[in-house]
């Protein structure tokens, strides 16, 4: 055991004196660290210090200069540092940039159609440069006004946009009327006929308080009805700017008409009112309060109440009020129903009032013929400035026609024009003459057989070249008959009537031969009887030999002798 034991200390200490003479540190001068590496100088720096080189002035050579179609221009002589962060972070983490348009609209709206799953319209994608856009009957996608209306933000060009007869839904109303609040290029909008009803007219006239640009609203044939007025109105009442309206072919009554004459005695700017085609006629009061309150009015220049089956006094008595508006250019009210004489005194009472009337149509009203001069009475006075008394289909009479021609000579009234309808007691309907009517019954009874064909005229000519001028009614049935025709007795005795003869002792009715012949001759000219051949001489007596006749006489003797 003491063997074994002794063994295995020597290879323990065996191990240690390896261990310690692989610990031993190298001396410092062999470290590694402390080597210094010497370059040799730079001979050019060492031949500049003894003053024997100079380096020029510094600039490079373009030929040294490395170039690179990338956005950093690197440099042979110089290293830029890199960039820590080229944006990579900001794009994956930042919100995405809001893209750029131009103020036209045209790339902006192409993104919202193409955004909205619309299809682009060209003419309006056009227009978008111009100052018109005109959609009339293209058949509009309601739901794409939208994009349209957002185009048009900042667009500085387009004045003018006119959507008739496109149907227009709640909807495309309501981006309408969000466009009028931020708009105020646009001064004209045509609606007409897009069927917008109350509740489109709520939204669209819900952005025009807020526009001080747009003049001109063409709402006609819309179905508004009151309810829509009344939205109208209440526009109007915040102080709404436009100017020219147009509501024709509405349905609007008179109640209608109330809630906008309230509307116009807090803000009356309207120029042009166009009314036509409505139901004004119900309701007088309502119209007649509006006529009243646009009679105050220094801005209206055109009225028109056409076609509203306007009648009475009251109603007249507003339309006479209405020429009190100073600026009034233009008035119609054609087609209605005013006819008595009180109705027309009140249309012709105050003409003289407007300075700068051009136009006045009363057209087609059941005006009488005696009432009719009183117009032109009243325009032939110097202080009426009327150039266009229109009044067609309105009766008038001689004297009417005479003070036309006499005021033509004034020296202010040679170009006023005026239109009228009939002339009472200028020109007689002149009446069919039954003799022609009768001949030509006459000549198709005789030219209606396909086989014996008779021509009537020949037939008298015939007659009256017998001599037989004057006929009886019997006489010239058989005559007639004779030649062929067979007439009733009702046309026989209608000729009687036409063409008369001289009755008889009996009373009996005769035909005039004679005068019907003389009117079929200027009636069918070209017609005549055939010339008659001059009568064949009679043949002479062939004279007898004298021999044979005594020959012949001598035989006679002899044969009487026997």
């Amino acid at each position: 055991m003491s063997s074994s034991g002794s063994a295995e200390t020597v290879e323990v200490l065996q191990l240690k004196a390896q261990a310690s003479v692989e610990s031993v540190e190298p001396s410092m001068s062999e470290w590694s660290s402390l080597v210094i590496h010497v370059e040799p100088p730079n001979p050019k720096r060492v031949l500049y210090e003894e003053g024997l080189y100079d380096p020029g002035s510094g600039e490079i050579c373009a030929g040294y200069v490395a170039q690179s179609d990338s956005a950093v221009f690197r440099h042979a002589y110089y290293s830029y540092p890199c960039v820590s962060d080229p944006g990579i972070s900001h794009a994956l983490l930042g919100p995405a940039p809001k893209p750029f348009y131009s103020d036209d609209g045209q790339e902006l709206y192409l993104a919202l159609c193409k955004q909205m799953n619309q299809t682009p319209v060209r003419i309006f994608h056009r227009a978008l440069l111009g100052t018109k856009a005109d959609l009339s009957y293209y058949c509009v996608n309601p739901y794409g006004i939208q994009a349209m209306t957002k185009s048009l933000v900042n667009n500085k060009t387009l004045t003018s946009i006119d959507l008739t007869d496109n149907f227009l839904n709640d909807d495309a109303c309501f981006h309408l009327g969000e466009l009028l609040t931020t708009n105020t290029i646009l001064t004209e909008l045509n609606l007409a006929g897009c069927r917008i009803g109350p509740s489109g007219a709520l939204r669209l006239c819900a952005g025009l308080p807020n526009n001080k640009g747009l003049m001109v609203l063409n709402l006609s044939r819309n179905q508004l009805g009151d309810a829509g007025t009344d939205h109208f109105s209440q526009a109007i009442f915040s102080k709404s700017d436009v100017r020219e309206v147009n509501l024709s072919s509405n349905g609007i009554s008179g109640k209608g008409a109330q809630t906008l004459s309230e509307a116009l005695e807090w803000n009356n700017h309207i120029t042009h009112l166009d009314l036509s085609r409505n139901l004004l006629y119900s309701f007088p009061s309502g119209l007649y309060n509006l006529l009243i309150e646009l009679s105050n009015s220094q801005l209206l220049k055109y009225m028109n109440l056409s076609w509203n089956s306007l009648s009475g006094t009251k109603l007249s008595d507003g339309i006479k009020q209405i020429f009190k508006a100073k600026n009034l250019q233009h008035l119609d009210i054609s087609n209605n129903r005013l006819s008595t004489t009180e109705v027309a005194m009140d249309l012709t009472v105050f003409m003289a009032k407007p300075k700068k009337m051009v136009t006045y149509n009363v057209s087609y009203n059941p005006i009488k013929s005696t009432d009719s001069i009183l117009f032109i009475n009243k325009l032939q006075s110097k202080f009426v400035k009327i150039q266009k008394l229109y009044m067609d289909g309105i009766t008038v009479n001689v004297d009417f026609i005479k003070k036309i021609n006499v005021m033509k000579l004034l020296p202010n009234k040679q170009n006023v024009e005026v239109t009228y309808g009939y002339v009472e007691g200028l020109h007689k309907a002149a009446s069919p003459d039954p003799r022609e009517t009768t001949l030509n019954r006459v000549e198709f009874i005789c030219k209606k057989p396909k086989k014996n064909k008779v021509d009537i005229a020949l037939v008298i000519y015939q007659l009256l070249k017998e001599g037989k001028n004057i006929l009886d009614t019997k006489e010239f049935t058989e005559a007639i008959e004779f030649a062929g025709v067979s007439l009733d007795d009702g046309l026989i005795a209608e000729l009687a009537c036409i063409f008369p003869g001289p009755t008889s002792k009996k009373g009996a009715k005769r035909v005039n031969i004679a005068m019907m012949g003389e009117y079929m001759k200027r009636k069918w000219p070209e017609r005549k009887l055939p010339p008659t051949p001059p009568p064949e001489p009679e043949p002479e007596p062939i004279p007898i030999p004298q021999k044979e006749k005594k020959g012949k006489e001598a035989k006679g003797k002899g044969k009487g002798k026997k």
